[in-house]
């Protein structure tokens, strides 16, 4: 009874490590929204029991990948028609911007299928090629693309009724469906976490960049935080001097998770940046927040979509 006890604290004890392992998994900060790009005539549509399929083994393979994977229709239900078929790209990025739940990255896959018949016999080969890519919803950055398909398959049945086709096709399709989802996950992960050093807390809290106490130079991804799919924002100063732009743009290179930036506009009172960073959106913020108390300036920070407005406040 005690050995019995015993292996069974052990069991326990391994399965918490485990939930604690996924829930810690890096790719659960990157919220999915898989689709189905059926434009052209020649793709399987997406109201097709071989769609169904498709779309049920990739989003479960993303899934337990850590993912965090959310259904369209689901989200989508009350602001379109989730019946739609044979939609273009230009839907699915309005669907995937307009939905409540923040979406970071959008996979919109294509299914071919079409069935191949001998040239000296009877005899009809099952043709099955399914085509993905991610795209960035907030910025439309082009992430990765990835294409399963093109090798022989087990001839189909004869005869083969339109029954026998669909289910034939689908099995088939199922284990494309998986080799596409595993080399999305791979391409997703090495664009969200390339090599980096560990991010510094710095003074009132501010993550920063490059080794302990923020030095000069930032590292591209790293620490905590840092997970999220790398994506562009727009970051605009208002009513700042041209010396308190340069104080603030000298502060928000040292953050941790910062990649690139760009100025996009300058005036004497304002200035537009192009913000690349692997942080959330909510980190981001709070960094611009802290930032103003650290230079002692009195402004608004406000957020949307993915363009941040800090507002000076002026005062006698």
């Amino acid at each position: 009874m005690a050995l019995f006890k015993r292996l069974m604290l052990g069991f326990a004890l391994l399965m918490s490590f485990a939930a604690v392992a996924h829930a810690q998994s890096p790719n659960s900060r990157i919220n999915l929204l898989v689709m189905s790009d059926d434009a052209d005539p020649d793709t399987v549509p997406r109201n097709n029991r071989i769609f169904n399929r498709v779309q049920l083994q990739l989003s479960e393979y993303l899934n337990t990948r850590g993912f965090q994977v959310y259904d369209e229709t689901s989200l989508a239900l009350g602001i379109t028609q989730t019946a739609r078929v044979r939609r273009r790209d230009a839907e699915l990025i309005e669907i995937a911007r307009a939905v409540s739940t923040p979406v970071d990255a959008m996979v919109v896959y294509q299914i071919y299928a079409s069935a191949r018949r001998a040239v000296a016999a009877d005899i009809r080969f099952p043709e099955i090629r399914i085509a993905g890519r991610v795209l960035n919803v907030r910025s439309g950055q082009f992430i990765a693309a990835f294409e399963v398909g093109g090798f022989q398959l087990p001839a189909l049945p004869n005869p083969c009724s339109a029954e026998c086709l669909l289910e034939t096709v689908g099995t088939q399709s199922r284990v494309l469906a998986a080799d596409l989802g595993a080399a999305i996950a791979q391409k997703l992960e090495g664009f969200a976490r390339p090599s980096g050093g560990a991010a510094a807390v710095g003074k009132d809290g501010i993550v920063l960049g490059g080794g302990a106490g923020g030095g000069a130079a930032p590292v591209a991804a790293g620490g905590d935080g840092c997970n999220n799919l790398p994506t562009d924002f727009v970051i605009q100063l208002r009513d700042f001097t041209a010396t308190e732009v340069d104080r603030v743009e000298s502060e928000f290179v040292r953050w941790g998770c910062y990649r690139a930036h760009r100025a996009t506009q300058m005036t004497s009172t304002s200035a537009d940046f192009f913000y690349s960073t692997s942080a959330d959106s909510a980190r981001l913020t709070r960094n611009f927040r802290l930032m103003l108390e650290l230079v002692g300036l009195n402004g608004q920070v406000t957020f949307s979509g993915n363009r941040l407005v800090v507002s000076k406040v002026a005062t006698r």
